[in-house]
């Protein structure tokens, strides 16, 4: 490379660039250089802005024009030069060029734009520049839109949006859906969500068109309003005009009545005349008052009216005995991706370890598990408990037949499955099974050897178990159980013997993932090795190890990645606080973060939940709901 400065200087690259100054060698232009073998090509900065320039000045001076514009709504002219028009417009292009009748005209009307907006259009064309303001944007959108000057319209959208607030984002709207500015009305639809309280005290509220207000009534972004500030916001807008009253079923659908407690149902709701007469109106209340009739059928009676307002999941961690004194946690908490920290949710009424988790219709269920250090499983318990994201509480719900730790607890076509584990019994081979919409556990089909310490994942109306421990022997096994047919199966072993390790799915392949195995002395290794196994093809195949060895751990698949959290490393003999991500497309391992303590015996999964920044202090977290 060389530059030209007052001196040339060349390099050994062929294929070289050169910049060009103007200062001690008096060159009027910037230019750029590129050489190929003895041959050099120059090129102007600056060429194409003078011949703008020219043009422009040719337009002012009326000189070498060869056709006239005049707008629809007028009669000025607006002499321009017919190669200007249709290099910077497909339209003028086809006109000029297609054939069209105007091909041979010398002055054309358009009747699509009105005079502001031809000019600015034609400003643009030989300037490059446009000011913009409230009162010339509409008239600029029409003539570019009909023009097609894209360039044009691209100011116009960085226009709009940096300029929307709470005294024009309904205007903004409108324009954005008149013209079909797409990410116009996308950017004011995550505006308005976000300051929908703050749009209520004003008088533009009520302008709100029937889609976007729709819209915003369905959506799970909506922040900081209670379900009765919604439904009153939407009986003002029906009410202020006439012929508004049509869309009351469309917009009452958008209101999540389960979520309100009766006496605001009573109270508020059931008062509004049209909420007792339109048929529509009345079986949503019908529908609201079944959901709080029945709570413990709610995890299966999920609709998108009973749905959290949060599209925001997280990866959350139940339990667990901390390294410390051996004292067994009660802490429910959450990740915040964002603020990369630990937040806190409600704690369980009772600490518990060993626990057995599972989601049902986004309720998160605690079944049994330990609240004292215990190895041997003589504490174990039978209680069950049901934590509800959107209240941030906890209820109790019917007790496990048999008191169980160290088992595992999947979710399977709306029912829980509790699969052996150990008691002061001894090891249990017995499976139960949980029914919300009668909330019993009843006893299914048998394991055909007691097994504690296994690990256990779903997947095409399936469960299947793998490894663990049956009578002080470590096992291989994967055992599938058909919850129709209510039968175990055997398909083929794990290649490593292993137990209190995790597994989980991620599309159509059976992730199993760390533990331990018996060193064959008295004492215990972790299982770095990792394997998956494909239902399909009845095989496993083996992946990268871990980086660490964890046992007895929590595991979530979030986003398509796995993340086994805290545990036991038997090779460091200590419970950690780390958490490793497994990326499945890349089969790779990355150390991500840690627990604020370190934890064994804890558990973990995915839930959503309201966005962490709205955790605390947001309207109408007060449950409606109480068991029987």
């Amino acid at each position: 490379t060389y530059h030209l400065t007052g001196s040339l200087v060349e390099d050994d690259d062929p294929h070289m660039k050169v910049s060009l100054g103007c200062g001690d060698m008096g060159i009027s232009a910037h230019l750029q250089a590129s050489k190929t073998g003895n041959t050099r090509f120059f090129t102007s900065n600056t060429h194409s802005s003078v011949v703008l320039q020219g043009f422009d000045q040719l337009r002012i001076e009326g000189l070498l024009c060869d056709v006239t514009l005049v707008a629809g709504d007028g009669d000025e002219a607006f002499p321009v030069h017919r190669a200007m028009m249709a290099s910077s417009s497909d339209y003028f292009k086809a006109m000029f060029t297609g054939g069209m009748k105007e091909q041979d005209l010398m002055c054309i009307k358009l009747h699509g734009v009105n005079r502001t907006g031809l000019k600015k259009i034609i400003d643009f064309i030989y300037t490059a520049k446009l000011s913009l303001n409230m009162e010339n944007l509409q008239d600029t959108l029409e003539a570019a839109s009909f023009l097609q000057i894209l360039p044009v319209l691209d100011f116009c959208k960085v226009f709009l949006i940096s300029g929307v607030s709470l005294d024009n984002c309904v205007e903004v709207g409108r324009i954005a859906n008149t013209y079909n500015l797409t990410e116009v009305d996308k950017y004011v639809n995550n505006f308005i969500l976000k300051n929908f309280p703050s749009l209520l005290g004003t008088g533009d509220f009520v302008k709100l068109p029937f889609e976007r207000l729709a819209f915003v009534l369905s959506s799970n972004s909506l922040k900081h309003c209670s379900e009765l500030d919604l439904f009153k916001a939407a009986c003002r807008w029906l009410r202020y005009e006439d012929g508004r009253m049509d869309h009351a079923p469309k917009l009452m659908k958008n209101i999540r009545f389960p979520l309100m407690n009766p006496q605001e149902l009573i109270n508020h709701v059931q008062t509004v005349d049209f909420m007792r007469t339109d048929n529509t109106c009345v079986n949503l209340l019908l529908e609201a008052s079944n959901y709080q009739m029945m709570p413990y059928m709610q995890p299966v009676m999920q609709s998108e009216r009973t749905a959290i307002r949060s599209d925001s999941g997280h990866l959350v961690t139940l339990g667990g005995v901390l390294r410390q004194q051996l004292v067994v946690s009660k802490e429910l908490r959450l990740f915040d991706e964002k603020a990369h920290e630990w937040k806190a949710l409600a704690p369980m009424d009772a600490p518990r370890y060993q626990h057995g988790i599972a989601v049902i219709g986004n309720f998160l269920f605690v079944v049994g598990g330990q609240s004292n250090y215990d190895t041997k499983g003589k504490t174990a318990v039978d209680t069950v408990f049901r934590y509800d994201p959107r209240y941030n509480k906890w209820m109790q719900v019917a007790c496990l037949n048999e008191k169980r730790t160290f088992f595992h607890l999947s979710a399977l076509k709306g029912h829980l499955y509790a699969v052996g584990g150990r008691n002061a019994a001894g090891e249990l081979a017995t499976v139960e099974c949980y029914n919300p919409r009668t909330n019993e556990w009843t006893y299914v089909a048998k394991m055909n050897e007691p097994h504690y310490g296994h690990a256990g994942t779903v997947y095409g109306g399936y469960m299947y178990i793998s490894g663990g421990i049956t009578h002080d022997t470590f096992q291989k096994e994967l055992m599938c159980f058909d919850p129709d047919a209510d039968k175990w199966t055997q398909k083929a072993p794990m290649t490593t013997v292993r137990g209190l390790h995790c597994m989980c799915t991620v599309g159509d392949r059976l992730y199993v993932i760390g533990g331990n195995h018996f060193r064959g002395t008295s004492d215990y290794d972790d299982v770095l090795s990792c394997e998956y196994y494909s239902p399909a093809l009845d095989l496993w195949t083996p992946i990268a190890a871990m980086l660490r060895g964890q046992s007895d751990v929590g595991v979530a698949v979030f986003e398509n990645k796995i993340y086994v959290v805290g545990g036991y490393s038997w090779n460091n003999r200590c419970m950690v606080e780390i958490v490793q991500k497994y990326d499945p497309e890349k089969d790779e391992w990355h150390k991500v973060f840690d627990l604020p303590e370190s934890l064994g015996g804890i558990r973990a999964c995915t839930l959503t939940v309201f966005p962490p920044e709205d955790l605390m202090g947001s309207p109408s977290r007060e449950s409606p709901l109480s068991a029987p």
